[in-house]
């Protein structure tokens, strides 16, 4: 499936693909502005870190960013499974796997050295997929 930004809830709070690796919590997206292509626009995002959490005095709990991507014309297939490479994205993007916004930084496979676009995907996805683990030669966290 090809998901624009304008396909996705505006002005409402939802949970992103990522959050914090030490303590679990979720990012939260909020798109407040889509350009009139559908694929671009603006997102505030937001992190509720649990009491304790080392990154809750080192990280922005929330921010304005960037959000959007457009789609190469032909699939690719990896694992069996047919995605749409990005042929661009902006600061934050989709996980081509479950759809949801990616904050942090995403798993990026690029296709003929990036010719070809990219695969992203969030960490939950890529690990849960078997990306992971064919990426790092099966060695735990690359």
């Amino acid at each position: 499936m090809r998901k624009l930004l304008k396909d996705y809830p505006q002005n409402e709070w939802t949970e992103a693909a990522d959050g914090c690796e030490f303590c679990g919590a979720k990012h939260m997206v909020l798109i407040d502005w889509v350009d009139d292509s559908g694929n671009f626009g603006r997102v505030a995002w937001k992190i509720e870190h649990e009491e304790g959490c080392p990154e809750r005095s080192f990280t922005a709990e929330e921010g304005d960013d960037i959000v959007g991507w457009e789609f190469m014309e032909k699939p690719h297939v990896l694992l069996g499974k047919e995605y749409y490479p990005l042929s661009s994205r902006a600061n934050i993007g989709p996980c081509l796997e479950c759809e949801r916004l990616v904050v942090g930084i995403p798993l990026i496979l690029f296709i003929d050295e990036g010719r070809g676009g990219e695969l992203d995907f969030c960490w939950s996805c890529a690990k849960e997929l078997g990306i992971l683990n064919m990426v790092t030669g099966g060695r735990e966290g690359g």
